[in-house]
């Protein structure tokens, strides 16, 4: 796994790695420019997005009819929410396709755009960090699927053994019209329902990623700059002041670097712009689901379904702190840049390259951060997000 995920990668190869091939296999990756997305691969995007919206909806509406088994319910809205939000993200992604690929392009671009051994090394590390969590993701939400949809037929193979009346089960609580849970149609139900599961999984694993992948890329290119701004005083190291050529020298650097710096903040402006209704509705609907998920692994501790749910608590554990550590890396490194300024030999420069620096600092001092409607994420976010999930918690056990 070292081999495809970690640093030594190089970034012409990890770019997006993880979300890429999730994205590909759902049917919403963006397509280049200059091609449009085949037949087939509309066709694959409308069938999965058909399975996970019966899924979603399906399952929404069985916890709202059985509300009064509050353990059946929290069992179809777990899954259910989570599809409802995967479907949203799934349709932004396909629908919005020419802007995604702009926000690809431009950040290849970035990265590629000086390639020496210490700059490969910073973006490498952070792209093997990205690969990795969102491998997490993916492999924590795979495991959750397979077990919500082997479990029902090792049941009824464990009835048919036991030689008792063997009752058709489905992977996920759902409310479907009568003829689709019974026979002949009941293996093409039980099929729709597994890919809905499976598509859901590929969904968060290719957007979740996509965020995460995009904010360390961003960060590497925050740091980049940082290096660069450091080697463009490094001639000033063993003077006391500057001469008038190496102001010149100086000005040229810094206003190449000031320009690289305004393009790496728009930048992050059009994917976050992009990724705000995304990110508000997962994080609207993120205490719930966590909570649901808890509850119901606390419900399943003395079966073997308790399986399911571990795992089902760690990928969305997972999708949570992916949006919140990829904001934290992004407002981090923005901010580093003002330090890597002040701490450079300004002092030893003209009054004209000081103002410069000054117009820098007073860009840098204001964190980039991720910003959507009511709350930005980050680390304090995600442990208030975990705290609301326990305080639903201790309610809710009180009515169970």
């Amino acid at each position: 796994m070292r081999r495809l995920l970690g640093p030594q990668v190089p970034i012409e190869r990890s770019f997006f790695r993880i979300p890429r091939f999730s994205a590909r296999v759902a049917g919403f990756w963006p397509q280049s420019t200059n091609r449009h997305r085949s037949w087939l691969t509309a066709l694959r995007f409308y069938v999965n997005t058909f399975a996970v919206a019966v899924g979603g909806f399906g399952e929404v509406s069985y916890g709202f009819v059985y509300l009064h088994d509050l353990f059946s319910a929290l069992e179809a809205f777990c899954p259910g929410i989570t599809k409802v939000i995967s479907l949203l993200k799934m349709t932004i992604f396909f629908g919005r396709h020419k802007r995604w690929q702009h926000v690809i392009n431009s950040m290849h671009q970035l990265l590629l755009l000086d390639t020496s051994a210490e700059k490969r090394r910073i973006v490498e590390s952070l792209a093997s960090f990205g690969s990795a969590l969102s491998f997490v993701l993916l492999l924590s939400g795979s495991l959750t699927n397979t077990f919500f949809n082997i479990l029902p037929l090792l049941k009824m193979g464990y009835y048919k053994w036991q030689s008792l009346e063997v009752e058709l089960l489905l992977p996920f609580n759902v409310i479907l019209p009568e003829m689709f849970v019974n026979w002949p149609y009941y293996p093409a139900t039980y099929l729709v329902l597994t890919l809905s599961g499976a598509m859901t999984v590929f969904t968060f694993s290719a957007v979740d990623g996509f965020f995460l992948c995009a904010c360390v890329y961003t960060s590497a290119l925050f740091r980049m700059l940082q290096h660069d701004i450091r080697n463009a005083f490094a001639e000033l190291q063993e003077l006391e002041h500057s001469t008038l050529a190496q102001n010149m020298r100086i000005q040229h650097r810094l206003a190449v670097l000031v320009e690289r710096h305004n393009k790496i903040i728009d930048l992050c402006s059009d994917f976050a712009s992009e990724f705000s209704l995304i990110i508000l509705m997962h994080f609207l609907s993120a205490s719930l689901v966590l909570c649901f998920s808890i509850l119901d692994l606390l419900l399943n501790s003395s079966s073997v379904g308790v399986l399911t749910y571990i795992f089902y608590s760690i990928a969305a554990l997972t999708q949570l702190i992916l949006y919140c550590i990829g904001g934290t890396y992004v407002s981090e490194s923005s901010l580093k840049v003002a330090e890597v300024i002040y701490d450079t030999d300004w002092y030893k420069c003209d009054v004209r390259t000081r103002r410069m620096l000054l117009l820098m600092i007073c860009r840098a001092q204001k964190a980039k951060t991720i910003q959507v409607p009511f709350f930005t994420p980050s680390l304090p976010a995600f442990r208030s997000i975990v705290s609301t999930a326990g305080s639903y918690i201790t309610l809710l056990k009180t009515f169970i």
